[in-house]
């Protein structure tokens, strides 16, 4: 049996002890009352230090954090450390996030330019062909055709939507 937290002889102060007579008893009587808190093994847990520099400016502000909230310098520091751990991946990837949605930006800007000087020069396609048809049959038969077109045209624009989705899904995982 190891040490255990009890009163001392002659004093109503709790300390470790390994007096066997007194670890017997103290046993007794947890058992008795049917607790195990009064018996407490002395765990001794090994915590590495890690010790580091810092300029006098970045010290006091450590320090005035610390008085502020009530702690000690090393909690303080501990909890910044622990912090950084949790979240140093996130803090990775931030800069690529931006980097992969500013190139998203520029695409969009640049595909929506596209699609509208296309927009004109169809527009202007269209006019001068309505323009120039003869008579009612062919503008009925232009408007077949134009639907047509528009009814293609759509389903190559949703494939296409969904080949350049999968494209950025892999940009993103990588």
């Amino acid at each position: 049996m190891g040490a255990v937290y009890a009163p001392t002889k002659g004093s109503s102060r709790h300390e470790y002890t390994t007096n066997p007579r007194l670890m017997v008893y103290v046993a007794l009587i947890a058992n008795y009352i049917g607790t195990d808190h009064m018996i407490e093994e002395k765990k001794r847990k090994f915590k590495p230090t890690v010790e580091t520099k810092l300029a006098q400016a970045d010290s006091n502000r450590v320090g005035e954090l610390a008085r502020k909230e009530g702690k000690t310098k090393s909690e303080v520091v501990r909890e910044a450390v622990l912090w950084y751990l949790d979240h140093k991946e996130e803090l990775q990837f931030r800069d690529r996030e931006a980097l992969i949605a500013k190139e998203i930006r520029g695409m969009t800007d640049r595909i929506c330019a596209m699609l509208a000087r296309q927009g004109d020069a169809i527009g202007t396609l269209y006019e001068l062909t309505w323009m120039s048809l003869p008579n009612e049959d062919a503008r009925a038969q232009f408007n077949t055709a134009m639907t047509t077109a528009k009814q293609k045209t759509r389903k190559r624009l949703e494939k296409d939507e969904r080949d350049l989705a999968e494209v950025l899904k892999k940009v993103v995982k990588s």
